[in-house]
């Protein structure tokens, strides 16, 4: 069924059901789930159109009756919606699979969509996916959840020619001195294409000349994935893609500490389809007796589930810092996604959708990933007090943002250059401390700082 059709005949069954008595209006929406609503608006006169409310309240009664939300789950996932005393099914109906609550662990919501529906409506009108499951998908076999089909792991071929699809932004339209830095040692290992989601300064792209292959500045306010999305459809193009062994996906979210050399010799002897830098489950928070780690074997069996209830109960790899290789370039799903993306009402719907979302997918089609870290550490890594920690390790970034938004109250952050130092003595932090007070808002820099 179309989409056209399936709205058209939609609209004929709420007519039908806001007609009808209790009885007959429970009978019609249990022939829509036994027989399909194919079935059912065959019989049914044309409608004039329909309300949104009049729409949700028979999406309510509709999937009431199948039973498809569990109830008790759905609340003790969503805490705040449990604490106030909401209808489990009503939030979900109304608000809860807009913010990709997922309704049981039989159904994963961005995953229906974006495979069967359109990703880039967010619309008033947009269709409800588990509605859409129940009187229509399920009868044409299409699949509540991925599932998983098994892949050799893919091995490099000797060196691999890499491109990066580089994503930039700048609230003054600079390019500071630590991108060019960034950028400088990404181009000693790919092909490097810059995109910036803003407007620049006269003469500031030309900075990137002689390292990178293409440069654009183009306000599209998508953020990071709506660079990489615009420079693989369009700006780059697949085709020109298609020629690289991986293409690397990385951003100006963080400060350059050392080379790369490291990294990349260690991944390129890595058998795997896609990997980053380390994994995150925020949901992994270890008391102080138990162990801070975990292998990358165990995360890939337990913190990957197929369903969760929310995406953030289920670890992902950093998108700052990802590479993707043929298996994954290669797949028309993971394609049709990069190009669907569009620009989200929140920063949560995009990290849900395209941060989350490519991990879930990658993992939910059989792809197989490694990680520079071989273990997950609690939290994110990257934001908490473990980040100077890492850096002694050897990791060769560090995320700017974490000094701001400071988000697990990590104390003695005023004195971060001085950390940072000890673990890198050569750390450019005066290059650093120039970009972090040039683009930081003081108010709430200051707050972090004063955590002692």
């Amino acid at each position: 069924m179309t989409d056209e059709r399936y709205r058209a005949a939609w609209a004929q069954l709420v007519t039908a059901w806001s007609a009808a008595d209790g009885a007959a209006a429970a009978a019609l929406l249990r022939r829509a789930l036994d027989d399909g609503l194919h079935a059912v608006a065959a019989g049914l006169p044309p409608s004039a159109g329909i309300g949104v409310g009049q729409g949700r309240r028979c999406e309510v009664a509709l999937v009431r009756l199948a039973g498809a939300v569990d109830e008790a789950g759905y609340l003790e996932h969503n805490p705040p919606q449990a604490e106030r005393g909401a209808e489990p099914v009503d939030h979900f109906c109304r608000r809860g699979w807009r913010r990709l609550r997922n309704p049981s662990l039989d159904f994963d919501v961005w995953w229906y969509v974006a495979e069967y529906l359109d990703p880039a409506d967010d619309s008033e009108t947009a269709v409800n996916p588990l509605v859409h499951y129940l009187v229509d998908g399920r009868f044409r076999g299409l699949l509540p959840l991925p599932e998983p089909t098994a892949r050799p792991r893919h091995a490099l071929d000797g060196p691999p020619r890499r491109a990066c699809l580089f994503a930039a932004y700048d609230p003054d339209g600079l390019v500071d001195d630590y991108v060019v830095d960034y950028v400088r040692e990404l181009a000693r290992f790919a092909d490097v294409y810059v995109l910036a989601d803003c407007e620049m300064q006269a003469g500031q792209l030309e900075r990137l000349d002689g390292l990178v292959r293409g440069s654009w500045a183009r306000r599209h306010g998508a953020h990071d994935f709506g660079s990489w999305s615009l420079l693989a459809r369009e700006l780059v193009g697949w085709q020109v893609l298609d020629e690289y062994d991986e293409v690397l996906l990385a951003n100006d979210s963080c400060w350059l500490l050392r080379p790369l050399d490291d990294v990349f010799a260690r991944m390129d002897g890595q058998a795997c389809d896609f990997w980053s830098l380390q994994v995150t489950a925020r949901l992994f928070e270890p008391e102080p007796g138990e162990p801070q780690s975990l292998p990358l074997a165990e995360v890939k069996r337990d913190w990957i589930p197929r369903a969760a209830f929310r995406s953030r109960e289920s670890a992902h790899l950093g998108s700052y810092f990802l590479a993707l290789r043929r298996p994954v370039l290669d797949d028309p799903g993971f394609r049709r996604r990069l190009d669907a993306v569009v620009p989200q009402v929140d920063h949560d719907l995009l990290v849900q959708k395209y941060e989350y979302g490519t991990t879930r997918y990658l993992v939910g089609q059989g792809f197989d990933f490694s990680t520079w870290l071989p273990d997950l550490r609690p939290n994110h890594p990257l934001y908490g007090p473990g980040a100077f920690d890492l850096l002694a390790e050897g990791f060769p970034l560090f995320k700017r943002r974490f000094l701001v938004a400071n988000p697990y109250v990590t104390p003695g952050l005023a004195l971060w250059k001085e950390r940072m130092l000890a673990a890198v003595p050569d750390a450019p932090v005066d290059v650093f401390e120039r970009n972090l007070l040039r683009v930081a808002d003081p108010e709430a820099l200051a707050r972090s700082f004063s955590i002692s």
